[in-house]
């Protein structure tokens, strides 16, 4: 019983040490924006649209639900960040049937670990996907097939890849349990397909089609898959997890349906599987999010007990100091006195000891919201244009809905010469016209625009 109400505390303390970020807009990401952008254009029109291709469904439909009670940022992240506190409580609850010593401290590592964290503040659907499969696995561990189901439906009406957990749950399962696999793929099918039908229903197949800008540099990628994820402290609590499991891996007792021998290749293979989505896509740290607590797991069942405590100080840690982020006038936090510089990418990074992965998303939020209300005061008194707004876009849009200007997020060479031959101006927000050339491989923006900002 006792264990049970420390379910309860670390959810109720997930969700209090949320609260005090809940207010700087909806998050520093452009599909936070988009995400609540498109709930409002949904409720204002009444016909449903994707906010961003293959669909998140059910994201889609409780924002605009959502939308007609309140508009207002904190009670938009207030939901995520109550769905992240379920994701703590239900990775207490793993732990617990693993029997796990010092579930405290492994679940206090969890919740603080930054990607996790930084995302349950922002209107995004990383950590709601997150928190249906973690219930997912916690119904597998419990024998309960069709919930398992259920929790990867519901999981994939908010980001489709979420269904590809089947495959790692049928390998702890072990390949004879045909009536299980049955169980489990009637409840996910039907309501993913349930889900899906509103996108297929408007968009026909042409919904699985999805978002691909260029691949982004493999410097990035391993920032994005190491310190983006992890934080420096705890990376370097993971390196040194690594060095340990090395020296061997005991045997773990199971629930009575399920194997031993099989937990390890499970992980394993739940790792690998997501490793592989990420490195398909690999433009944000959060989509590694669905393995961050599957790598604590591991850790948490092989790793002596002694290593939990480490965990959680490593894992508060890399949120509140060691902070990295790139140098940017527009929407980049600002380096301390104390940080240091070097350069990365053609860019000039800094790591600053004083300020964390949680307080630089705050900053960045602030900077690139100021930078969003500058530039509207300065489209308030321009002639008609065209805006190419780029990584802004849903954010001008957002806050700018009653204006006289044509407001494009990317804009191509037709769309160019159609804007020009019309008489219109082209201007372009900070940095756009560079990232425009990357996005539509032309200069066109540069070359007959002008900056809504200047430096």
């Amino acid at each position: 019983m006792l264990k049970q109400y420390s379910g309860l505390a670390l959810f109720l303390l997930a969700l209090l040490c949320r609260l005090p970020f809940l207010d700087a807009g909806y998050g520093e990401e452009f599909d936070a924006w988009s995400n609540v952008l498109n709930a409002r254009l949904i409720a204002e029109t009444g016909v449903y649209e994707v906010s961003r291709l293959p669909g998140h469904p059910l994201q889609e439909i409780l924002y605009t639900g959502l939308w007609s009670l309140n508009q207002s940022a904190f009670f938009f992240n207030l939901w995520t960040a109550l769905i992240s506190a379920l994701a703590v409580w239900a990775f207490y609850q793993i732990l617990l049937l693993h029997q796990v010593e010092r579930l405290w401290q492994w679940t206090l590592a969890f919740n603080f670990i930054p990607v996790f964290f930084v995302a349950s503040t922002s209107s995004i659907d990383y950590n709601f996907a997150l928190a249906f499969i973690l219930l997912a696995y916690r119904s597998l561990l419990k024998g309960q097939y069709l919930w398992v189901g259920i929790f990867i439906g519901l999981a994939t009406g908010f980001r489709i890849s979420s269904l590809g957990f089947i495959a790692p749950f049928i390998v702890l399962l072990g390949f004879r349990n045909w009536r299980s696999y049955f169980t489990i793929a009637l409840g996910a099918g039907l309501l993913s397909m349930l889900a899906y039908s509103l996108p297929f229903i408007h968009y026909g197949w042409a919904f699985l089609d999805f978002h691909k800008p260029p691949f982004p540099s493999w410097a990035s990628v391993l920032y994005k898959l190491s310190i983006g994820i992890w934080g420096f402290p705890f990376l370097l609590f993971i390196a040194a997890a690594i060095i340990r499991l090395f020296r061997g891996f005991e045997a773990k007792e199971m629930a009575p349906h399920l194997k031993a021998s099989r937990l390890l290749p499970f992980l394993v293979l739940v790792i690998a599987l997501q490793l592989f989505v990420f490195l398909r896509l690999p433009f944000k740290a959060e989509f590694f999010i669905p393995a961050v607590p599957f790598v604590l797991i591991l850790m948490a069942i092989y790793l002596p007990k002694g290593w939990s405590r480490w965990a959680a100080y490593s894992s508060l840690a890399s949120l509140l100091i060691f902070g990295f982020d790139y140098e940017n006038p527009w929407r980049g936090a600002e380096p301390g006195p104390a940080a240091f510089k070097f350069e990365a990418g053609g860019q000039t990074v800094f790591c600053d000891p004083v300020k964390g992965a949680l307080r630089i998303d705050q900053e960045k939020r602030s900077v690139r919201s100021q930078t969003v209300d500058q530039s509207i005061e300065v489209l308030k008194k321009a002639p008609p244009s065209l805006v190419v707004a780029g990584w802004y876009w849903p954010e001008l849009v957002f806050k700018y809905p009653q204006n006289h200007h044509l407001i494009d997020h990317y804009s191509s060479q037709a769309e160019i010469d159609s804007a020009r031959e019309a008489g219109l101006r082209i201007l372009y927000l900070p940095e756009i016209d560079a990232q425009n050339e990357i996005m539509e491989g032309h200069n066109l923006v540069h070359q007959n625009g002008q900056a809504v900002l200047s430096p």
